[in-house]
């Protein structure tokens, strides 16, 4: 049975740190907004700036699943694969009986 070729994605890469840094920037200027916002007495800001946060996390969470899903779905399709490659090795061939 031959090893499966596993890839990895290159987190290193600059375009990964670009982003990563991108999202920590944009993650605090939105906590210091919603700070801001907290402080002050309106509620009308305050009720949009909560659903915001209620919807960031819905979205967080379908990509979770949504991901963790997909990767369950390509382990199971490399195991089917990996089985059926060596069912077709452990099979005698039409040349060999």
């Amino acid at each position: 049975m031959e090893p499966v070729e596993r890839r990895t994605l290159a987190t290193h890469d600059e375009r990964m740190s670009t982003q990563r840094l991108v999202t920590y920037i944009l993650l605090i200027i939105f906590a210091a907004v919603a700070a801001a916002v907290f402080s002050g007495s309106d509620q009308a800001e305050r009720s949009t700036i909560l659903q915001t946060v209620i919807n960031f996390t819905m979205i967080a969470v379908g990509f979770w699943l949504g991901s963790s899903k997909s990767s369950m779905d390509k382990d199971a399709s490399m195991s089917r694969m990996a089985e059926a490659g060596s069912e077709a090795a452990n099979t005698p061939h039409k040349d060999e009986s």
